[in-house]
Parts: structure tokens; C-alpha cells; sequence
């Protein structure tokens, strides 16, 4: 009975704690923000066409794609160091970068506007193309600013931010369809607005440390810091590169080989479905791989903390993910409305590959325990070259965007399979 009040203790005792209350108040904001998302959905769906959603789509994807390597990777180091200075270096560092790269950006797409909307066939948006350095630029200063307020522990006002973006991003694309009219511009600038609402507040809340910025740091310090901290751009940005890639590159291929109204049915259903793989994926890794590093600094079973992860993850995800493999199309129908049908379709193509996606969270964090980069990046590349490979086959040889998605899908399952019964044989090892 005594002991059994005692482990009662410690886990009320755990559960107050600063460390889990802070994983709480940021998983919740993360959810939050997903739900809002989500909710508005129907409603943009019923405003814009699915020819006005790709456009989105592709704006969105292409901008990921520079937004994880804008700023060097450099971002990454601000928790790190002892000294302030030497974060608000990193701090000038990392914005100086995202800064460069959307200016080259800019240039690129004032001297190649046409050759690259051509050859991504959207040439009747191709003006469009100058909202990428905006939104790179906004989106990556975003990050950099919320791994500054990281290292500071304000972890009330991260989450507030987050769910600030789709709220005004929401209120911003119904709006403009309501009121002004329902163009692709609208979606895409809606995009802009929560980022830029977001990172402002950010901001003002360092308005007090701006000043010891201007006096303490100089070229000198910066330099030092980009010196001191190399590892992140020679290492980080190749993972990150290709990891961005593996979930923007299907719609960088829908637009090469199909029109923008199949484009946005794929988007939606991509959109639909990553939702609930997000946020596992930021509340698992939070939780997860803090106890697999104790439960191996203790000489414990991973194995059986894996074993037992996965399963509940499998267990989570079979119902809401069968019921989309079966009934996308009706559902999708039902929500979005019927234009929307075809989006359906692809949600029950693409949900296997979701559901294996959403059950490897775990798994993926026994390879960063495990020290076992290489073959984490190796997983990566291989995805990308399969993934590749199956849209060239079905776009260029089929033309077929359900050959396309059936190709992606089966070489998601093999991929995650094989990665997941990979992490259990080393989860084994000592």
C-alpha cells in the first residue's frame, strides 16, 4: 500500500512538473492550431475551387522545401550555447541567412519567371511565383524567433502564436471569399498573414533585448558563431533538405505532369491526412524519446518500450485510418462537399501509407537514441529515389495521377515497414 502511494506520488509529483507541464501547454497549442485548421476546412473548400487550391498547394510546397535550409540550420543552435551573446549572435546569424537565401530567391524568380512557371506549368500564375521569397522569408524568421523564445522557456507564448497562424489564416481566406472574391491570390496571401501575425508578436515581445543586440553583437561575434556552430549547415542541411523533399515533392510532381485542379484534390487529401500524423509526430517525439534515453542510460528494454509504443499507435490509428480507406470518397464528399469527391478517392489511395507513417513515430526515435544518423538519412534518400520513380512512372509513361498515388503508396508501406522492423533490431542491441 505504501509503495503503491509512493509511485502515486512521484507520478502526480512528475506529471506537475515544469518539464511536463511545458510538453502540455506546447502539444496543446500544436493541437489547438491543427483543430482550427481543420474546422475552417469545409469552409474553404466550399468557397475556392480545387484549380485555386493547387495553386495554394504548390506555393506552399515549394516554399518548404527553402524555408528548412534558409537560415543555414543555424536556428537549431540557438538553445545550445551557455551565453546569451553568443545566442543573440546566432540569432543575427540565423536571420541574416534567411534573408540571403529569400533574396536570391527573389532574383531567380525576376530573371526565370517564365522558364520555371512554364516548366511547373502553372504559366497563368506565373506572378504568383514572387509570393515565395515572402513567404520564406516570414516563415523561416517565424522559426528562428520561436527557437530563440525556446531557449528563454516561454512556452506559454510559442503555442499562443501557433494557434494564432491558422486563425488568421482562416479568417483571412474566408474573409477575402466572402466579402472581396474567391481567387487562388487570396488563398495564397491567407497563407502569409498568420506567419507575419505570428513572428510579430514574436518579436515584440523581445523588443526589450533588442538594444543589448545592437551593443553587443558585431560582425566579429557573428563570424564566430558561424564558425563555432559549422556542424549544423554541413550536417543538418543535407536530413533536412531530403526530409522536406519526401513530403513536398509528390506535389511538385503533380503540378509538372497534371493540372492544377487535380493538384488541389491531391493537396486536400494530403492536408486531411498528415493532420493527425503531425501532431503524433510532435507529441511522440517530445515524450518518447526522453524516456528511451533514460530507459537506455538505466541499461533498460527498449524493445519492450517500443513494442509497446507501436502497438498503442497501431491501435490509435487502425480505426480512423480503415474508415478513410473505405469510405474517403463518400466522407470527403460529405465535409468538403461533392466537387471535392475526387479528393476523397486519393485519401483512400494514400491512407496505408499514412497509417504505416503514423505507427513509425516511435520507431524513428530509436534511430536518433541509437546514434544511427546514417541510416536514418539512408531510409530518407531511398524514400525520395521511390517516391521519384513512381510519380515519373505514372505521370510521364501512364499519365495517371491514381498510378502516381498507388506507386506512392506501396513504396510508403515497404519503406515504413522495413524502417519500423529495423528500429526493433536495434532497439535489441545494447
Amino acid at each position: 500500500m505504501y509503495t503503491v502511494f509512493l509511485n502515486n506520488f512521484y507520478l502526480k509529483k512528475r506529471l506537475r512538473s515544469k518539464f511536463f507541464q511545458n510538453i502540455a501547454t506546447m502539444l496543446m497549442g500544436n493541437v489547438t492550431a491543427k483543430a482550427v485548421a481543420l474546422l475552417a476546412a469545409p469552409v474553404i473548400t466550399r468557397l475556392y475551387t480545387p484549380d485555386d487550391f493547387g495553386i495554394m498547394c504548390f506555393i506552399q510546397a515549394s516554399a518548404g522545401i527553402f524555408i528548412v535550409i534558409a537560415c543555414l540550420r543555424y536556428r537549431n543552435a540557438i538553445v545550445l550555447p551557455e551565453d546569451d551573446k553568443k545566442a543573440q549572435s546566432l540569432l543575427c546569424l540565423s536571420l541574416i541567412g534567411a534573408a540571403f537565401t529569400s533574396g536570391i530567391l527573389l532574383v531567380i524568380i525576376i530573371i526565370y519567371k517564365g522558364e520555371i512557371a512554364g516548366v511547373c506549368n502553372i504559366k497563368r500564375y506565373e506572378n504568383f511565383l514572387f509570393f515565395l521569397p515572402f513567404i520564406v522569408f516570414i516563415g523561416s524568421g517565424r522559426e528562428i524567433l520561436v527557437f530563440f523564445h525556446t531557449r528563454f522557456k516561454n512556452f506559454k507564448l510559442i503555442p499562443l502564436t501557433t494557434v494564432l497562424m491558422p486563425i488568421a489564416n482562416s479568417v483571412t481566406k474566408i474573409g477575402a471569399g466572402v466579402f472581396i472574391s474567391t481567387s487562388a491570390f487570396w488563398l495564397v496571401f491567407g497563407n502569409i498573414i498568420g506567419p507575419l501575425l505570428s513572428a510579430t508578436v514574436l518579436l515584440l515581445f523581445l523588443a526589450q533585448i533588442i538594444p543589448d543586440i545592437k551593443k553587443n553583437i558585431d560582425f566579429k561575434s557573428i563570424r564566430r558563431a558561424a564558425i563555432e556552430y559549422s556542424d549544423f549547415p554541413k550536417y543538418n542541411i543535407p536530413t533536412a533538405l531530403i526530409h522536406s523533399l519526401n513530403q513536398n515533392i509528390p506535389v511538385l510532381f503533380f503540378s509538372l505532369f497534371f493540372s492544377n485542379k487535380i493538384l488541389g484534390f491531391y493537396g486536400l487529401a494530403n492536408i486531411i491526412l498528415r493532420k493527425p500524423v503531425t501532431v503524433m509526430s510532435e507529441s511522440v517525439s517530445k515524450v518518447f524519446v526522453q524516456r528511451t534515453a533514460e530507459v537506455k542510460n538505466q541499461g533498460g528494454d527498449i524493445y519492450s518500450l517500443l513494442r509497446k509504443t507501436t502497438f498503442g499507435l497501431f491501435l490509435t490509428g487502425i480505426l480512423p485510418f480503415g474508415l478513410l480507406a473505405v469510405i474517403g470518397e463518400s466522407l470527403f464528399s460529405f465535409v468538403f462537399g461533392k466537387e471535392w469527391s475526387v479528393a476523397g478517392g486519393y485519401a483512400q489511395i494514400l491512407s496505408p501509407y499514412l497509417f504505416f507513417l503514423f505507427i513509425n513515430k516511435a520507431a524513428n526515435q530509436v534511430y536518433l537514441v541509437k546514434e544511427k544518423l546514417k541510416s536514418l538519412f539512408s531510409f530518407r534518400v531511398l524514400q525520395l529515389v521511390l517516391t521519384s520513380l513512381c510519380f515519373v512512372v505514372g505521370g510521364v509513361i501512364y499519365k495517371s495521377p491514381d498510378i502516381c498515388l498507388y506507386g506512392y503508396m506501396l513504396s510508403g508501406v515497404f519503406i515504413n515497414i522495413f524502417f519500423v522492423q529495423t528500429a526493433f533490431k536495434l532497439s535489441k542491441r545494447p
